[in-house]
């Protein structure tokens, strides 16, 4: 059996270029996925090297894609491939409205047709690199999967899902039925890896869908790995200081030589939650625009 996979979520606005230089310095994540791209155009190359940039690193590197136009996210997936990029990823799963209502995002999941259309346009400009799908179990019912996701792996063009078990319309409200949705994922998956995603906060919870759902390639944890940021070690076995003590060295790091204060009041909101939040009182205080730096 292979070694699974534990992910950071890509996270559009938290994934700073501070946040993604503190988690390799502490050496808190093995791989990442980016925030998505949001293709309406071919971008230029200074515009993807830059989108690119702040993952420059040792740790290999998935750049996520997520459009409603085939040729043009197939022809960004090309021009990606050109300056460098190795792994790509479709996004077929964002819940926001501004995305699902022009087809994008989790829209696409409305659309089988056009989401095969889509993957199969981008494998076909990129042939030789690994193309994963991240997506949700359905737009207003889980049920929906039966459809699509055998579809889906039945083109032979994508190397991997990422599945959130939840549905479009579910957001991120607290619902039940995880182990069972994500057991039908990966039967419907076939022999496409299936990486699950969703309500993963700790070593504990980790543990139990793993041995729920042994046959998964690994784990993806947004929220989860926000509130600890070595929780990714912890699931490899790796030593690790405790929570309170690792969400402290986290939030040092990446505040160190100066931090936009809204940011930090985010991030430490993230990490501790606004109750316990030991910065909050602090940085409210402070001007919206200026810098912080927990060093001082």
């Amino acid at each position: 059996m292979k070694t699974p996979e534990f992910w950071p979520g890509p996270m559009e606005g938290v994934m700073t270029s501070p946040l993604l230089r503190a988690a390799a310095e502490l050496r808190l994540v093995r791989r990442w996925m980016t925030f998505f791209l949001r293709v309406t155009g071919v971008p230029k190359r200074k515009h993807l090297e830059a989108f690119l940039a702040p993952f420059a690193g040792e740790e290999p590197v998935t750049l996520q894609l997520m459009g409603n136009d085939p040729v043009a996210v197939a022809a960004t997936a090309a021009a990606a491939a050109a300056i460098g990029a190795k792994t790509f990823n479709l996004n077929f799963g964002c819940p926001s409205r501004q995305v699902t209502s022009g087809g994008a995002g989790g829209g696409a999941l409305r659309d089988p047709d056009g989401m095969i259309r889509m993957i199969e346009a981008v494998k076909t400009a990129i042939p030789d690199r690994p193309l994963s799908v991240k997506l949700r179990t359905g737009w207003s019912d889980p049920a929906e999967q039966e459809v699509f996701l055998p579809r889906l792996a039945a083109t032979g063009c994508v190397n991997k899902f990422f599945v959130h078990f939840r549905t479009v319309k579910e957001q991120y409200l607290p619902v039940p039925g995880r182990e069972e949705r994500l057991k039908r994922s990966l039967e419907l998956a076939g022999t496409v890896p299936v990486v699950l995603n969703g309500d993963v906060e700790t070593p504990e919870d980790a543990a139990a869908l793993m041995a729920e759902l042994p046959d998964c390639a690994g784990i993806m944890c947004a929220r989860g790995w926000l509130r600890d940021p070595f929780l990714l070690r912890r699931l490899e076995g790796l030593p690790c200081p405790e929570p309170e003590e690792g969400r402290e060295t986290f939030f040092r790091a990446v505040t160190h030589g100066g931090f936009p204060v809204n940011k930090s009041i985010e991030l430490s909101n993230f990490l501790w939650g606004k109750e316990r939040n030991p910065y909050f009182s602090r940085l409210v205080a402070l001007p919206p625009h200026s810098l912080f730096s927990s060093a001082n």
